[in-house]
């Protein structure tokens, strides 16, 4: 393969049809409709106590329909926006606790506890959309045991026991729920495009990275795990030039073996299609 640096991809994991998590400081917005609901019972309550206390007359009929019709005027309004999100250099407090309803795991831990979240995730996407590997900018998910070839009858390939490596990681992606995580990407979108256009590129083209990032993770191809390997720049290369083709990103993901891939890419192509679905029933995003 290109390089003997290989780190994990983080692909999340990611991910159960969940309202997004609220602001850490403001209640979320099923909270806040919560109250207003719970506002509108309590008030028809004690209007229908106090009315029933005394003869009707055209001035309480005409405030009760008055009232009737301005409860369900609300009760059809769409939910209120949810608070603002703080600013990008300030939103790795709030992706730690938005994140955390993600799972405990140790490798999800690891990361979470890095600076600059956001930009990591925007830069990741960013990578992986050109169809490169973003490990160099997941450092912190570095695997302990090096890259092993194993060779045999004068053919070098991928040492099985050094795909084990990547165990924790693939782990770590099968505990996230995809559209748990699809709501937890939708909450952070707005600061994620702002962070993708800081670093240079043009405002509408961020649903389309996030696309092709998911795309090229979510079709890589199947091959054989002894496919021969040859020394290359750096490392070893795949000795038939149609896996060596393949874009880095997904080269790297075939490091992992054929299990490991297969299950980070069906992870790829679930979050795919809960992102899809969470995006047409979104509530207002937060600016």
């Amino acid at each position: 393969m290109a390089s003997l640096d290989d780190l994990p991809l983080d692909t999340g994991r990611e991910d159960t049809a969940e309202m997004a998590p609220s602001a850490p400081s403001s209640p979320g917005p099923r909270v806040v409709w919560f109250g207003v609901l719970a506002a509108l019972v309590v008030g028809a309550g004690i209007w229908y106590f106090v009315t029933r206390q005394r003869a009707p007359d055209t001035a309480a009929t005409a405030a009760a329909a008055g009232s009737a019709a301005v409860a369900g005027q609300a009760l059809a309004d769409p939910a209120p926006v949810a608070p603002p999100l703080p600013p990008v250099a300030e939103m790795d407090p709030y992706v730690r606790e938005l994140f955390a309803t993600l799972g405990a795991h140790p490798e999800l831990l690891k990361w979470l506890a890095t600076d600059d979240l956001v930009g990591a995730m925007a830069t990741a996407i960013d990578r992986l959309s050109q169809g490169q590997s973003p490990a160099r900018d997941l450092a912190v998910l570095r695997p302990t045991q090096g890259f092993a070839v194993a060779r045999a009858g004068g053919v070098t390939r991928l040492d099985p026991a050094t795909t084990a490596r990547y165990a924790p990681l693939v782990a770590a992606v099968a505990t996230v729920n995809p559209a748990t995580l699809a709501a937890a990407f939708t909450t952070l979108r707005p600061r994620l495009a702002e962070a993708w256009v800081a670093q240079g590129h043009s405002d509408g083209s961020f649903d389309e990275a996030v696309r092709k990032a998911i795309d090229v993770v979510a079709t890589t191809p199947d091959v054989p795990a002894d496919a021969a390997l040859v020394p290359g720049v750096g490392g070893y290369a795949y000795a038939d030039p149609a896996y060596e083709r393949l874009p880095a990103a997904q080269k790297h993901l075939l490091r992992m073996g054929p299990d490991h891939m297969r299950r980070v890419r069906e992870a790829a192509r679930q979050f795919g299609a809960a992102l899809a679905a969470t995006s047409t029933t979104a509530a207002p995003s937060r600016q």
